[in-house]
Protein backbone atom coordinates (compact mmCIF):
# COMPACT_ATOMS: atom_id res chain seq x y z
CA UNK A 1 0.00 0.00 0.00
CA UNK A 2 1.49 2.83 -1.15
CA UNK A 3 -0.39 5.31 1.03
CA UNK A 4 1.91 3.70 4.38
CA UNK A 5 4.93 4.69 2.28
CA UNK A 6 3.74 8.40 1.91
CA UNK A 7 2.88 8.49 5.37
CA UNK A 8 6.24 7.92 6.59
CA UNK A 9 7.78 10.65 3.64
CA UNK A 10 5.19 12.77 4.56
CA UNK A 11 5.58 12.75 8.30
CA UNK A 12 9.23 13.64 7.61
CA UNK A 13 10.12 11.81 11.09
CA UNK A 14 14.04 12.09 11.66
CA UNK A 15 14.80 8.40 13.78
CA UNK A 16 16.06 9.90 17.31
CA UNK A 17 18.94 8.08 19.40
CA UNK A 18 16.43 6.05 21.34
CA UNK A 19 13.19 5.20 20.23
CA UNK A 20 10.98 5.60 23.62
CA UNK A 21 7.85 3.59 23.96
CA UNK A 22 5.32 4.75 26.50
CA UNK A 23 2.38 2.86 28.09
CA UNK A 24 0.90 5.92 30.32
CA UNK A 25 3.34 6.70 33.09
CA UNK A 26 5.78 3.46 32.12
CA UNK A 27 8.29 4.34 29.36
CA UNK A 28 10.43 1.36 27.85
CA UNK A 29 13.81 2.44 25.20
CA UNK A 30 14.68 0.83 22.79
CA UNK A 31 18.12 1.97 21.04
CA UNK A 32 18.13 3.01 17.36
CA UNK A 33 21.25 1.87 15.59
CA UNK A 34 22.51 4.22 12.49
CA UNK A 35 23.59 2.59 9.12
CA UNK A 36 24.89 3.69 5.98
CA UNK A 37 21.73 2.81 4.59
CA UNK A 38 19.36 4.65 7.33
CA UNK A 39 18.49 4.42 10.88
CA UNK A 40 17.41 0.78 12.15
CA UNK A 41 15.76 -1.06 15.37
CA UNK A 42 16.44 -4.84 16.88
CA UNK A 43 13.28 -6.60 16.24
CA UNK A 44 13.43 -8.68 19.38
CA UNK A 45 13.76 -5.36 21.72
CA UNK A 46 11.22 -3.45 19.54
CA UNK A 47 8.42 -6.81 20.28
CA UNK A 48 9.92 -7.10 23.66
CA UNK A 49 9.12 -2.97 24.30
CA UNK A 50 5.41 -3.29 22.72
CA UNK A 51 4.66 -6.55 24.78
CA UNK A 52 4.90 -8.65 21.58
CA UNK A 53 6.90 -11.07 19.95
CA UNK A 54 9.33 -11.50 17.23
CA UNK A 55 10.81 -15.04 15.97
CA UNK A 56 11.90 -16.57 12.65
CA UNK A 57 9.26 -18.23 10.05
CA UNK A 58 9.79 -20.65 7.18
CA UNK A 59 11.38 -18.94 3.86
CA UNK A 60 13.55 -16.44 5.61
CA UNK A 61 10.80 -14.93 6.88
CA UNK A 62 10.80 -12.64 9.98
CA UNK A 63 7.49 -12.14 12.08
CA UNK A 64 6.59 -9.49 14.31
CA UNK A 65 3.46 -10.45 16.85
CA UNK A 66 1.67 -7.61 18.11
CA UNK A 67 -1.54 -8.62 19.40
CA UNK A 68 -3.90 -10.04 16.44
CA UNK A 69 -1.49 -8.28 14.03
CA UNK A 70 1.61 -9.90 12.15
CA UNK A 71 4.08 -8.41 10.56
CA UNK A 72 6.42 -10.17 8.42
CA UNK A 73 10.03 -9.06 6.68
CA UNK A 74 12.41 -10.78 4.48
CA UNK A 75 16.33 -9.17 4.50
CA UNK A 76 17.24 -7.06 1.49
CA UNK A 77 13.35 -6.46 0.76
CA UNK A 78 12.23 -3.24 1.06
CA UNK A 79 8.31 -4.27 1.23
CA UNK A 80 6.47 -5.70 4.48
CA UNK A 81 3.28 -7.77 4.72
CA UNK A 82 1.17 -6.13 7.50
CA UNK A 83 -1.39 -9.62 7.89
CA UNK A 84 -3.08 -9.03 4.23
CA UNK A 85 -0.99 -5.77 3.04
CA UNK A 86 1.50 -5.37 1.20
CA UNK A 87 3.44 -2.10 2.26
CA UNK A 88 6.33 -1.09 0.48
CA UNK A 89 9.47 0.88 2.80
CA UNK A 90 11.55 3.43 2.60
CA UNK A 91 14.42 0.45 3.59
CA UNK A 92 14.99 -2.52 3.54
CA UNK A 93 15.13 -5.14 6.64
CA UNK A 94 18.81 -6.26 7.78
CA UNK A 95 20.26 -9.37 9.56
CA UNK A 96 23.26 -9.00 11.34
CA UNK A 97 24.30 -12.05 12.61
CA UNK A 98 21.04 -13.47 14.81
CA UNK A 99 19.96 -10.38 14.92
CA UNK A 100 17.19 -8.78 12.30
CA UNK A 101 17.15 -5.03 12.24
CA UNK A 102 13.75 -3.47 11.34
CA UNK A 103 13.77 0.01 9.31
CA UNK A 104 12.68 2.40 12.04
CA UNK A 105 9.26 3.49 9.21
CA UNK A 106 8.09 0.41 10.75
CA UNK A 107 8.29 2.09 14.00
CA UNK A 108 6.88 5.30 13.37
CA UNK A 109 4.32 4.39 10.25
CA UNK A 110 3.64 0.55 10.18
CA UNK A 111 3.11 -0.33 13.20
CA UNK A 112 0.47 2.70 14.25
CA UNK A 113 -1.21 2.22 10.96
CA UNK A 114 -1.85 -1.57 11.34
CA UNK A 115 -1.78 -2.75 15.01
CA UNK A 116 -4.20 -1.63 16.91
CA UNK A 117 -3.64 0.38 20.22
CA UNK A 118 -0.34 2.46 19.02
CA UNK A 119 0.20 5.82 17.70
CA UNK A 120 3.57 7.62 16.92
CA UNK A 121 3.50 11.31 18.18
CA UNK A 122 5.64 13.05 15.77
CA UNK A 123 6.25 15.62 17.92
CA UNK A 124 7.58 13.85 21.24
CA UNK A 125 9.36 11.26 19.25
CA UNK A 126 7.57 8.41 21.10
CA UNK A 127 5.61 5.56 20.37
CA UNK A 128 2.48 5.43 22.70
CA UNK A 129 0.49 2.18 23.78
CA UNK A 130 -3.09 2.65 24.65
CA UNK A 131 -4.91 0.11 26.86
CA UNK A 132 -8.51 0.54 26.77
CA UNK A 133 -10.15 2.80 29.05
CA UNK A 134 -13.98 2.23 28.66
CA UNK A 135 -14.87 -0.89 30.26
CA UNK A 136 -17.88 -2.64 28.81
CA UNK A 137 -20.70 -3.43 31.68
CA UNK A 138 -24.08 -4.59 31.05
CA UNK A 139 -26.75 -2.60 33.21
CA UNK A 140 -30.65 -3.24 31.85
CA UNK A 141 -31.01 -2.32 28.51
CA UNK A 142 -32.67 1.12 27.64
CA UNK A 143 -35.72 0.92 26.01
CA UNK A 144 -36.03 2.41 22.22
CA UNK A 145 -37.32 5.20 21.18
CA UNK A 146 -40.80 5.07 19.25
CA UNK A 147 -39.57 7.33 17.25
CA UNK A 148 -36.52 5.71 16.66
CA UNK A 149 -37.70 1.62 16.20
CA UNK A 150 -35.28 -0.55 15.90
CA UNK A 151 -34.96 -3.01 12.82
CA UNK A 152 -36.43 -6.35 12.25
CA UNK A 153 -34.47 -9.36 14.42
CA UNK A 154 -31.71 -6.86 15.79
CA UNK A 155 -31.58 -6.95 19.43
CA UNK A 156 -29.67 -4.32 20.66
CA UNK A 157 -26.71 -5.07 23.39
CA UNK A 158 -26.66 -4.00 26.86
CA UNK A 159 -25.32 0.28 27.03
CA UNK A 160 -23.82 1.79 30.21
CA UNK A 161 -24.25 5.18 31.01
CA UNK A 162 -21.03 6.81 31.34
CA UNK A 163 -20.75 9.11 34.93
CA UNK A 164 -21.67 12.09 34.60
CA UNK A 165 -19.82 15.23 34.95
CA UNK A 166 -20.09 17.06 38.69
CA UNK A 167 -23.32 18.99 39.74
CA UNK A 168 -23.24 22.59 39.00
CA UNK A 169 -20.74 22.33 36.05
CA UNK A 170 -22.51 23.58 32.84
CA UNK A 171 -21.50 21.12 29.58
CA UNK A 172 -22.52 21.88 26.46
CA UNK A 173 -21.80 19.04 23.56
CA UNK A 174 -22.38 20.56 20.18
CA UNK A 175 -23.41 17.28 18.21
CA UNK A 176 -22.81 17.27 14.45
CA UNK A 177 -24.22 14.88 11.73
CA UNK A 178 -21.97 15.14 8.50
CA UNK A 179 -23.39 16.59 5.35
CA UNK A 180 -27.31 16.66 4.68
CA UNK A 181 -29.57 17.92 2.53
CA UNK A 182 -28.59 18.07 -1.45
CA UNK A 183 -25.29 16.53 -0.25
CA UNK A 184 -25.74 13.21 0.65
CA UNK A 185 -21.94 12.39 1.53
CA UNK A 186 -21.07 8.79 0.38
CA UNK A 187 -22.88 6.28 -1.13
CA UNK A 188 -22.00 2.61 -0.71
CA UNK A 189 -21.37 -0.33 -0.16
CA UNK A 190 -19.11 -1.43 -3.41
CA UNK A 191 -20.01 -4.54 -5.12
CA UNK A 192 -24.21 -4.16 -4.42
CA UNK A 193 -25.88 -4.88 -1.45
CA UNK A 194 -28.26 -2.56 0.52
CA UNK A 195 -27.55 0.95 -0.05
CA UNK A 196 -26.18 3.38 2.82
CA UNK A 197 -26.06 6.87 2.60
CA UNK A 198 -23.95 8.55 4.46
CA UNK A 199 -26.46 11.98 5.75
CA UNK A 200 -28.31 9.18 6.96
CA UNK A 201 -26.44 7.24 8.99
CA UNK A 202 -24.78 10.04 10.75
CA UNK A 203 -28.02 11.64 11.42
CA UNK A 204 -29.48 8.71 13.10
CA UNK A 205 -25.95 8.30 15.42
CA UNK A 206 -26.20 11.81 16.30
CA UNK A 207 -29.17 11.90 17.32
CA UNK A 208 -28.75 8.58 19.70
CA UNK A 209 -25.61 10.20 20.46
CA UNK A 210 -27.32 13.65 21.15
CA UNK A 211 -29.94 11.52 23.42
CA UNK A 212 -27.16 9.56 25.39
CA UNK A 213 -25.82 12.67 26.60
CA UNK A 214 -28.87 14.48 27.26
CA UNK A 215 -29.35 11.37 29.87
CA UNK A 216 -26.20 12.15 31.02
CA UNK A 217 -26.81 15.08 32.48
CA UNK A 218 -25.06 17.16 29.87
CA UNK A 219 -26.51 19.86 27.28
CA UNK A 220 -26.52 19.04 23.59
CA UNK A 221 -27.07 21.28 20.98
CA UNK A 222 -27.27 19.44 17.20
CA UNK A 223 -26.22 21.64 14.13
CA UNK A 224 -28.96 20.05 12.23
CA UNK A 225 -31.66 17.51 13.16
CA UNK A 226 -33.71 17.08 9.89
CA UNK A 227 -32.06 16.26 6.42
CA UNK A 228 -31.00 19.60 5.66
CA UNK A 229 -27.99 21.55 4.36
CA UNK A 230 -25.91 23.04 7.00
CA UNK A 231 -22.94 25.13 5.56
CA UNK A 232 -19.10 23.80 6.94
CA UNK A 233 -18.61 26.68 7.83
CA UNK A 234 -21.43 27.54 9.80
CA UNK A 235 -21.26 24.29 11.94
CA UNK A 236 -18.29 25.87 13.57
CA UNK A 237 -20.16 29.19 14.09
CA UNK A 238 -23.36 27.77 15.39
CA UNK A 239 -21.14 25.88 18.23
CA UNK A 240 -19.48 29.21 19.02
CA UNK A 241 -22.16 31.23 19.06
CA UNK A 242 -23.92 29.00 21.45
CA UNK A 243 -20.67 28.73 23.82
CA UNK A 244 -19.97 25.02 23.50
CA UNK A 245 -17.47 23.30 25.26
CA UNK A 246 -16.96 20.27 22.57
CA UNK A 247 -17.80 19.71 19.17
CA UNK A 248 -18.03 15.98 17.75
CA UNK A 249 -18.71 15.56 14.10
CA UNK A 250 -20.47 12.15 12.76
CA UNK A 251 -18.92 10.86 9.41
CA UNK A 252 -18.51 7.88 7.30
CA UNK A 253 -15.91 6.87 5.31
CA UNK A 254 -14.98 5.52 2.21
CA UNK A 255 -12.18 4.42 -0.18
CA UNK A 256 -10.96 6.70 -3.14
CA UNK A 257 -11.96 4.10 -5.96
CA UNK A 258 -14.58 1.95 -6.21
CA UNK A 259 -12.29 -1.79 -7.10
CA UNK A 260 -12.60 -4.84 -5.10
CA UNK A 261 -9.51 -4.05 -3.42
CA UNK A 262 -10.83 -0.48 -2.15
CA UNK A 263 -13.84 -2.54 -1.09
CA UNK A 264 -12.04 -4.11 1.48
CA UNK A 265 -11.03 -1.20 3.56
CA UNK A 266 -12.37 -0.79 6.69
CA UNK A 267 -11.57 0.29 10.20
CA UNK A 268 -12.47 3.65 12.25
CA UNK A 269 -11.15 6.77 13.15
CA UNK A 270 -11.23 9.96 14.52
CA UNK A 271 -9.28 13.05 13.37
CA UNK A 272 -8.50 16.42 14.82
CA UNK A 273 -7.74 19.79 12.86
CA UNK A 274 -4.05 19.65 11.70
CA UNK A 275 -1.94 19.44 8.72
CA UNK A 276 -2.68 16.17 7.22
CA UNK A 277 0.55 13.41 7.89
CA UNK A 278 -0.73 10.77 5.40
CA UNK A 279 -2.14 10.47 2.03
CA UNK A 280 -5.02 8.71 2.98
CA UNK A 281 -5.78 12.00 5.57
CA UNK A 282 -5.55 14.03 2.46
CA UNK A 283 -8.10 11.77 1.11
CA UNK A 284 -10.17 12.08 3.87
CA UNK A 285 -10.10 15.59 4.18
CA UNK A 286 -10.67 16.41 0.58
CA UNK A 287 -13.63 14.24 0.25
CA UNK A 288 -15.06 15.18 3.56
CA UNK A 289 -14.75 19.11 2.77
CA UNK A 290 -16.25 18.42 -0.88
CA UNK A 291 -19.12 19.06 0.67
CA UNK A 292 -18.60 23.18 0.30
CA UNK A 293 -19.85 22.14 -3.51
CA UNK A 294 -23.24 22.28 -2.12
CA UNK A 295 -22.67 25.39 -0.70
CA UNK A 296 -24.30 28.42 -2.71
CA UNK A 297 -25.29 31.96 -2.15
CA UNK A 298 -25.63 32.70 1.83
CA UNK A 299 -23.84 28.96 2.72
CA UNK A 300 -20.81 30.05 0.58
CA UNK A 301 -18.28 31.10 3.15
CA UNK A 302 -16.53 34.18 2.81
CA UNK A 303 -12.25 34.47 2.81
CA UNK A 304 -10.68 36.83 4.82
CA UNK A 305 -6.40 36.54 5.49
CA UNK A 306 -6.92 38.83 9.16
CA UNK A 307 -10.34 36.32 10.04
CA UNK A 308 -7.97 33.40 9.20
CA UNK A 309 -4.98 34.18 11.20
CA UNK A 310 -7.27 34.83 14.36
CA UNK A 311 -9.12 31.94 13.52
CA UNK A 312 -5.69 30.09 13.24
CA UNK A 313 -4.63 31.34 16.56
CA UNK A 314 -7.68 30.56 18.52
CA UNK A 315 -7.89 26.86 16.85
CA UNK A 316 -4.08 26.50 17.90
CA UNK A 317 -5.48 26.44 21.78
CA UNK A 318 -7.26 23.75 21.67
CA UNK A 319 -5.22 21.53 19.51
CA UNK A 320 -3.84 19.08 22.30
CA UNK A 321 -7.58 18.86 24.11
CA UNK A 322 -8.75 18.01 20.70
CA UNK A 323 -6.15 15.26 20.50
CA UNK A 324 -6.95 13.90 23.75
CA UNK A 325 -10.46 14.08 23.31
CA UNK A 326 -10.15 12.13 19.92
CA UNK A 327 -7.81 9.21 22.02
CA UNK A 328 -10.56 8.75 24.17
CA UNK A 329 -13.18 8.43 21.50
CA UNK A 330 -10.66 6.11 19.77
CA UNK A 331 -10.20 4.09 22.65
CA UNK A 332 -13.55 3.03 23.38
CA UNK A 333 -15.07 2.45 19.98
CA UNK A 334 -12.14 -0.46 20.29
CA UNK A 335 -13.81 -2.45 22.71
CA UNK A 336 -16.77 -3.81 20.10
CA UNK A 337 -16.36 -2.21 16.98
CA UNK A 338 -15.46 -4.86 14.26
CA UNK A 339 -12.93 -3.07 12.12
CA UNK A 340 -9.43 -2.41 12.72
CA UNK A 341 -8.57 0.49 14.53
CA UNK A 342 -6.72 3.34 12.39
CA UNK A 343 -5.94 5.19 15.22
CA UNK A 344 -6.33 8.76 15.77
CA UNK A 345 -5.36 11.07 12.63
CA UNK A 346 -4.96 14.99 11.99
CA UNK A 347 -6.41 16.72 8.96
CA UNK A 348 -7.83 19.97 7.98
CA UNK A 349 -11.13 19.77 7.41
CA UNK A 350 -13.65 22.42 6.74
CA UNK A 351 -16.09 21.60 9.56
CA UNK A 352 -13.42 21.65 12.69
CA UNK A 353 -11.99 24.77 11.21
CA UNK A 354 -14.34 27.58 13.03
CA UNK A 355 -14.99 25.61 16.17
CA UNK A 356 -12.84 27.24 18.80
CA UNK A 357 -12.80 24.36 21.30
CA UNK A 358 -11.90 21.13 21.02
CA UNK A 359 -13.18 19.76 18.09
CA UNK A 360 -13.07 16.40 16.47
CA UNK A 361 -14.33 14.36 13.55
CA UNK A 362 -15.21 10.49 14.15
CA UNK A 363 -15.47 8.35 10.88
CA UNK A 364 -17.32 5.55 12.41
CA UNK A 365 -16.66 2.69 9.54
CA UNK A 366 -16.45 2.59 6.28
CA UNK A 367 -19.86 2.92 4.19
CA UNK A 368 -17.91 1.12 1.18
CA UNK A 369 -17.33 -2.24 2.72
CA UNK A 370 -19.84 -4.35 2.34
CA UNK A 371 -19.52 -6.01 6.04
CA UNK A 372 -18.99 -2.30 7.80
CA UNK A 373 -22.17 -0.98 5.41
CA UNK A 374 -24.00 -3.79 6.98
CA UNK A 375 -22.87 -2.97 10.20
CA UNK A 376 -23.33 0.60 10.29
CA UNK A 377 -27.35 0.36 8.86
CA UNK A 378 -28.41 -1.81 11.90
CA UNK A 379 -29.39 0.18 14.64
CA UNK A 380 -28.94 -1.87 17.41
CA UNK A 381 -24.93 -0.93 16.50
CA UNK A 382 -25.79 2.62 15.82
CA UNK A 383 -26.92 2.78 19.14
CA UNK A 384 -23.94 1.43 20.07
CA UNK A 385 -21.47 3.58 18.43
CA UNK A 386 -23.03 6.45 19.94
CA UNK A 387 -22.97 4.93 23.57
CA UNK A 388 -19.28 4.71 22.97
CA UNK A 389 -18.70 8.25 22.02
CA UNK A 390 -20.93 9.40 24.93
CA UNK A 391 -18.88 7.54 27.66
CA UNK A 392 -15.78 8.63 25.94
CA UNK A 393 -17.24 12.23 26.02
CA UNK A 394 -17.97 12.26 29.42
CA UNK A 395 -14.48 10.41 30.28
CA UNK A 396 -12.96 13.25 28.90
CA UNK A 397 -15.11 16.28 30.74
CA UNK A 398 -14.09 13.90 33.62
CA UNK A 399 -10.43 13.75 33.03
CA UNK A 400 -10.29 17.29 32.10
CA UNK A 401 -12.19 18.87 35.04
CA UNK A 402 -9.79 16.42 37.23
CA UNK A 403 -7.13 18.16 35.94
CA UNK A 404 -7.85 21.58 36.31
CA UNK A 405 -9.69 21.46 39.49
CA UNK A 406 -13.29 21.19 38.67
CA UNK A 407 -13.61 24.68 37.05
CA UNK A 408 -15.62 25.38 33.59
CA UNK A 409 -13.49 26.30 30.61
Amino acid sequence: MIGALLLFMQLGVAAPQNLVVRQGEAIKVVPVIGTTRGSYIRADLLALALGGSASNVANGHYRVSLGDTRIELIEGVPFARADSFLVPMTLPALRSGDTFLLPFQVAAALIPRYASGFFFDVGARELRIFTTTVARRAPPQPAVAESEPAAAGNTSEPLSRPRPPRRGQRHLVVVDAGHGGPDPGMTGPIGGGPRLVEKDITLSVAKLLADELRDSGVEVLMTRTTDTLIALSDRGRIANANKGDLFVSIHVNATGSRGASAARERGFETYFLAEAKSEDALRVERMENEAVRFETGAYAPKGDPLSFIINDMAQNEHLRESDDLAETIQQGLKTFHPGPSRGVQQANFAVLRGSYMPAVLVEIGFGTNPDEAEFLSEYSNQRQIAASIARSVLDYINHYEARVGGGTR
